[in-house]
């Protein structure tokens, strides 16, 4: 059986607040969601099983050293 690529509707609890939310649409891996809730921001991760993670951020650095 194939991998899948997309699914059109999944209940998520969020991370954060534990509220459980049903989206709709194109939902694909590396999809960006956001608890209605509380607004955490989450990725999808894995379609089947549906999982979510985190957003996390890379910091940014300054490619210049200052001088001192």
């Amino acid at each position: 059986m194939p991998a899948k690529t997309a699914i059109r509707e999944a209940v998520i609890e969020c991370m954060e607040c534990g509220v459980r939310s049903t989206f709709r649409g194109q939902i694909t891996l590396g999809v960006q969601l956001t608890c209605p809730e509380c607004e955490t921001w989450m990725e999808v991760i894995s379609l089947d099983p549906m999982q979510v993670d985190w957003i996390y951020e890379e910091p940014e650095y300054d490619d210049e050293q200052e001088d001192g």
